[in-house]
């Protein structure tokens, strides 16, 4: 019992005792006994009633002592009022040496600083799954991601009279449709991130079947598959002024659906445009520079580059000539919610010299022979392929190789999306200027319109598709703002069928994610003299989204071309003179299947 409780109870003691005595001359004894039993020690608490005279002197002390506490209580309140208005004294200089018990007893709460980092000192990856392998530093300045893809088709053709059942040199299509299972693509691909400012990427496909000179002889076989080479580029980012500068074989900036991944296509494939403008004998990438940038909002953005202009999808380009430059103006005037709703606006253009080609090649060295000319050749093969890229395909329209002197082009974009809706459709325009006919290649080609070397002029091809896909089960779309473009798609819930334990083993299903689309789709290669020939498709198509990395799909097309052919025949004496008129018009139906997956 501590000194004050002992002095109250003592003071109670003495209340009652001075209360009890009698007024008579009875005298107090130094010690109060408080419990007296038998064999027990006795316990004795020192009286201090004999130190007061009288109960007033008792009454006075007890109200003397409730005066001193009522005074300390008032003197505590008012410290405890100061304390707290006055400001928290500044922290003591850190030691050198840290005890690691107050240190971890510190409030946690406060966050250090950022400490000092020299960016590439730390190498340490640690490796996760993110669509795919993905390995990164601490500090996010090291990171890499192993994948690839692989895409194998089934399809299968009926054709009317013209294009179905006539040789080429008779308005056929060259080569003929065939039911195959093929491959489409089957690429390795590295890509990721060093130093921070540097990124990369590295990929090979090893599914073609194509020849360094296949615009001058689109249909010519030849050994394979050969590995061809995709993205093989280095970029730095964040450059001021400029943004992101990217060097190497890539994507030129014209064409959305050129742009977006062949990952995640809304169909079987691209559009008629792709194979005539946007990326015809190349697979759509190119050898060169490009600058990438857009506004703080991100709403407006540009990209613009030089390329050079090759014919093959190996990086090759062995003549002078052949430059070309690209542009891209891309606008947003609608952005929410990560891009599940947007409206996107783009112009595209570029201009171009005619690649510089050799047309003539010896027999058995397969040197070229003669001097090379500026020429171009445009041409398409289906909305369904029957072969492996390269000269399996059969080509639907042929303006054959035409000789000129400047090219221009022009794309406009307009893209929409709205939750599980999205709308996408592009226009294309092709000038060829001072064009004129040749007789390069094989004759029974069927775009060899008119004689070779007529003088034709400017010539004018056009192209344009418009498409509309819905989400029967609710996903979006996703946009990047890296390329301006879709991007991958996401279902809600991966595909999966299971049996349950117990007894009833019930059947666990999960449809994954299904999207159904239209798409309408026109090339126009016939101009003035030149009869390349015109088509008109409607491709419809259901997708399903087996998850993220996965999906099948399943591919209706209809096509109706429209070509007359007057091919050209060598005489003994050399010289080239047409032949009989053909009607190579007609309908091709088309259902194709493709199981396609990434990582």
């Amino acid at each position: 019992m501590n000194g004050s409780r002992l002095r109250r109870l003592t003071l109670v003691l003495a209340v009652v005792a001075a209360t009890v005595r009698p007024t008579t001359g009875w005298s107090v004894e130094p010690v109060f006994v408080v419990a007296d039993t038998g064999d027990a020690t006795r316990l004795a608490i020192p009286s201090v009633a004999a130190e007061f005279g009288s109960f007033a002197d008792v009454s006075e002390a007890v109200e003397a002592d409730r005066q001193r506490m009522t005074a300390l209580e008032r003197r505590i309140q008012e410290l405890e009022t100061d304390k707290a208005a006055e400001s928290l004294p500044a922290p003591a200089a850190e030691s050198d040496t840290k005890d690691p018990k107050t240190d971890k007893d510190a409030n946690k709460d406060d966050k250090e600083p950022p400490k000092p980092y020299e960016i590439g000192s730390d190498t340490n990856l640690a490796s996760k799954w993110a669509s795919g392998y993905h390995a990164e530093s601490k500090q996010k300045d090291f990171r890499i991601k192993i994948g690839g893809r692989t895409q194998v088709d089934a399809v299968a053709f009926t054709a009317g009279p013209g294009p179905g059942n006539q040789a080429p040199n008779k308005g056929g299509l060259d080569p003929a449709l065939a039911d195959t299972v093929a491959f489409r693509r089957a690429r390795f691909r590295m890509e990721g991130r060093m130093y921070e400012f540097y990124d990369w990427a590295a990929e090979y496909d090893f599914v073609n079947q194509i020849n360094v000179n296949n615009e001058t002889y689109p249909t010519e076989r030849d050994a394979g598959p050969l590995t061809a080479v995709t993205d093989l580029w280095l970029q730095l980012r964040e450059i001021p002024i400029l943004g992101t500068v990217r060097v190497g074989n890539q994507k030129d900036p014209f064409g959305y659906e050129h742009l977006t991944s062949s990952r995640w296509l809304n169909f079987m494939e691209r559009s008629f445009s792709q194979d005539a403008f946007e990326g015809p004998f190349n697979n759509g990438f190119l050898p060169g520079i490009q600058i990438l940038n857009s506004n703080e909002e991100g709403d407006i953005a540009w990209q613009i580059g030089e390329f050079k202009n090759t014919t093959n999808p190996f990086g090759f380009n062995n003549s002078s000539g052949g430059s070309m430059t690209v542009g891209r103006l891309i606008f947003l005037p609608v952005f929410e919610d990560e891009g599940r709703k947007l409206l996107h606006l783009a112009i595209s253009g570029r201009t171009m010299e005619p690649r510089r080609q050799y047309t003539s090649f010896d027999n058995e060295t397969g040197l070229p022979t003669g001097d090379p000319i500026n020429a171009v050749r445009f041409r398409s093969r289906g909305s369904i392929r029957n072969g492996p890229p390269g000269p399996l395909n059969s080509i639907y329209a042929d303006a054959g190789l035409l000789q000129g002197s400047w090219q221009n082009m022009i794309g406009l974009e307009f893209v929409g999306n709205n939750g599980p809706w999205s709308f996408q459709s592009e226009y294309f325009g092709s000038w060829l200027y001072n064009a004129s006919t040749t007789s390069a290649g094989p004759l029974v080609t069927n775009g060899y319109q008119p004689a070779p070397g007529t003088k034709v002029g400017t010539v004018y091809f056009q192209s344009g598709y418009a498409e509309v896909l819905y989400f029967l089960t609710g996903e979006s779309r996703t946009y990047s703002k890296i390329e301006y473009r879709f991007d991958r798609p996401v279902p809600h819930n991966n595909f999966y069928a299971v049996r349950g334990g117990g007894s009833g083993r019930r059947l666990s299903v999960s449809e994954g994610a299904w999207q159904v689309g239209v798409r309408y789709n026109y090339l126009c290669l016939s101009d003035g003299e030149v009869n390349g020939g015109v088509l008109n498709g409607c491709t419809l198509g259901l997708n399903w989204l087996l998850n993220p990395n996965a999906r099948v799909y399943f591919n209706y097309d209809f096509t109706y071309r429209d070509f007359s052919s007057t091919p050209f025949k060598k005489q003994k004496d050399g010289s080239i003179v047409p032949s009989p008129s053909y009607d190579g018009s007609g309908c091709i139906h088309g259902f194709g299947t493709r199981l396609a997956f990434d990582f």
